[in-house]
């Protein structure tokens, strides 16, 4: 019988040696996600910072339940004002038909509810036709759908926001519209008073040649609807959203207690900025002591050299 130690080593598949030729892959770094939901509170922030929108939960028959903090920024009254009234009791009197008949069909055929209606300013008041002051009224636009339990198909309660219309983002492109309606409108009268000109007399060719500048070629209109695309982000740096927009894209938060407002953020186990100032002191202080203190080698090179002089 043969022995063992004579017996041919294995074959290496050629996979196996491919794979153990290639030179092992370094680790990739991973870049740090900020998550907004790592934040303590999130929820509660996320309702709270809509400063343009008011958030509105409602019972069956239209009682307010909860109001968002929203509404006294925009319409003035505040949330405990309106909480328990009816929302059809702030809206003008030709609105309230068709926000009740909306409301009710989104109710019965579990559908969302989109209806526009303009609601009462509290401290804002015009003087009407008829020398009556009356409150001043914003037009919303109302969006809703009612929730209803899974199981029991009970309703529970209808939530809704309410936001101006048109927004910022509509009127701005309506002001851009018409921006480049007048445009046209000047580029045409140019024409029409240059083809008048050469039809009188072609002297007054050179000063209608001037006014070139005033006209825009086919490059310059180019290029004019190309930037008209990123008007509203330029117009959003500007001012003093660059600066906000700029503090949201630095925010950090502790790793340790989850605060987001600190005065300094410090170096932490996870790498730079990822301790507010208190954790990161405390951090620093303990790795002080975990870490062995360096011997000193000053006496040793000081008795050296002594020895030496002698």
């Amino acid at each position: 019988m043969a022995s063992t130690s004579s017996l041919p080593p294995p074959l290496q598949s050629p996979v196996d040696s491919a794979q153990g030729q290639q030179p092992p892959l370094s680790p990739v770094k991973e870049i740090p996600v900020f998550e907004f939901t790592k934040r303590k509170r999130w929820a509660d922030l996320l309702i709270t910072e809509l400063n343009d929108t008011i958030i509105l939960v409602l019972s069956e028959s239209c009682q307010v339940w909860y109001c968002g903090s929203a509404v006294t920024e925009i319409l003035g009254w505040r949330e405990e004002e309106l909480v328990d009234g009816d929302l059809a009791d702030l809206m003008n009197v030709d609105d309230r038909a068709n926000f009740r008949n909306a409301f009710a069909e989104s109710v019965r055929s579990k559908t969302e509810m989109l209806v526009y209606a303009r609601l009462q300013c509290k401290h804002e008041f015009y003087v009407a036709n008829d020398y009556t002051s009356a409150p001043r009224e914003v037009l919303f636009e109302i969006r809703g759908r009612p929730h209803y339990l899974p199981d029991t198909n009970e309703f529970k309660c209808y939530f809704a926001m309410a936001q101006p219309y048109p927004s910022r983002n509509t009127a701005m492109l309506n002001t851009f519209l018409e921006l480049k309606m007048e445009n046209e409108r000047l580029q045409q009268r140019v024409a029409q008073l240059r083809a008048q000109s050469q039809a009188l007399d072609g002297t007054s060719d050179s000063f209608f040649a001037s006014s070139e500048s005033f006209g825009a070629t086919d490059a310059s209109r180019a290029e004019f609807d190309m930037g008209a695309s990123g008007m509203s982000t330029e117009m959003e740096d500007d001012g003093p959203r660059k600066k906000a927009k700029r503090l949201a894209a630095e925010q950090h938060v502790c790793v340790t207690c989850g605060r987001t407002d600190s005065p300094e953020w410090r170096k932490g186990p996870m790498g730079p900025k990822t301790l507010c100032n208190a954790c990161g002191l405390r951090w620093a202080k303990k790795a002080r002591k975990t870490s062995e203190p360096e011997p000193d080698g000053d006496g040793g090179a000081s008795g050296g050299s002594a020895t030496a002089i002698y």
